[in-house]
């Protein structure tokens, strides 16, 4: 390949990676127009110009045992994967978060020779440093989102680079009116935003309870509910939502929804930074099934799940996880924002602190910069 016209393997196997993977492949292409992607990923991917080998679709399977039964077909995944980067000769392989299959693969990209960037680093420090140290040799350069973790992978000699997180490239503000009229909710009522994932599974497992703590808290304080939905059916929310009319269901406004709620419950990942980025109070929730939980908590070694608590070196957040995500403890942990003021303006401090932890805008650029580097061997 020559160096006007690279050609870039990138696997992204969940939705989150494919959006920042689209990003990115939009700013490399800024300076390289001529750049050939394939790989994994999903459809706002695809729509940068990726050759899809697989689509996130088949991918974004989660949970000790699901990886288990899915098995042969991820092995198939990354046979086919393995073959392709021999075949096609990447110039560079970037891999995104996507851990268990992901840094595997890295090893038998560097066995053959090949350059590796790792976009939204693995949180391997959850699981001790031991393993992060196995994660050297296999990476020439990580592009982490979480300014904490630029140290520790630089310390054990994981050439690392800071370069903000993705979401400050896509977040933005709205107008509240605008938003509560668009979305039919009450003008007078303060809201609590129910935020239960981006899968199907965490949808069933927490959304029950979310409704019916919310529903608790309603009835004491007058707010409104809404549900932020995901890329899911209406029918996965309406069945749970058991004929509530007063419940609505706000789909292409997830982040309207985080600004404008006065509290929010949120499922752990990805959401609860972005609730973090608007300063608005939430309570973390986490349940798996018993036999992931049991498998993960052996494993991990963090005192908090939440990615706004680890940041912020404490608890600033509660967090309700497995048999504690009930009704009644979300309606008393989400209630004190509604009835103490105090308390809700010293959690907005804390979420405002570590909003400044998240760097500034650009995360792409920085990346398709070190991306560039790594391609032409600087």
């Amino acid at each position: 390949m020559s160096a006007a016209a690279p050609r870039i393997m990138i696997i992204a196997g969940e939705a989150s990676g494919d959006l920042y993977g689209a990003r990115l492949m939009r700013a490399y292409r800024e300076s390289n127009p001529g750049v050939e992607f394939f790989g994994i990923g999903g459809d706002l991917m695809r729509e940068e110009g990726a050759d899809l080998l697989y689509h996130i679709s088949q991918t974004a399977i989660m949970g000790f045992v699901e990886v288990a039964k899915h098995y042969p077909f991820l092995k198939e995944m990354f046979n086919r994967c393995e073959q392709q980067y021999r075949e096609r000769r990447p110039d560079a392989v970037v891999l995104i978060d996507y851990p268990g299959f992901n840094l595997r693969f890295a090893r038998k990209v560097k066995d053959a020779g090949g350059r590796v960037l790792y976009y939204i680093s693995p949180q391997v420090w959850a699981w001790g440093k031991n393993r992060a140290r196995k994660m050297v040799g296999l990476i020439d350069h990580l592009a982490c989102v979480f300014p904490f973790e630029e140290k520790l992978f630089n310390d054990i000699g994981i050439p690392t680079t800071f370069v903000g997180h993705p979401l400050l490239e896509i977040l933005e503000t709205s107008d509240r009116d605008e938003f509560i009229r668009e979305q039919g909710l009450p003008a007078d009522a303060p809201i609590l935003g129910l935020f239960p994932g981006s899968r199907e599974q965490e949808v069933h497992r927490l959304l029950p309870a979310m409704i019916e703590g919310a529903e608790r808290i309603s009835e004491r304080t007058g707010c409104s509910i809404a549900i932020g939905a995901a890329r899911l059916p209406d029918s996965l929310y309406e069945q749970h939502v058991r004929g509530n009319h007063a419940i609505r269901l706000v789909r292409g406004a997830t982040h309207a929804l985080m600004q404008h709620s006065h509290a929010a419950i949120v499922a752990s990942g990805t959401a609860t930074v972005e609730t973090a980025w608007y300063e608005t109070p939430m309570v973390i929730v986490y349940r798996a099934s018993w036999l992931n939980y049991q498998i993960g908590r052996r494993l991990i070694n963090v005192d908090n799940i939440g990615m706004v608590n680890i940041l912020a070196g404490k608890r600033i957040v509660p967090e309700l996880l497995q048999d504690d995500v009930r009704p009644d403890y979300i309606a008393e942990y989400a209630l004190m924002y509604f009835t103490d003021k105090k308390q809700r303006n010293a959690t907005i401090a804390a979420l405002r602190k570590v909003k400044e932890q998240m760097g500034t805008s650009g995360a792409s650029r920085l990346t398709a910069d070190i991306l560039a580097a790594l391609v032409h061997g600087s």
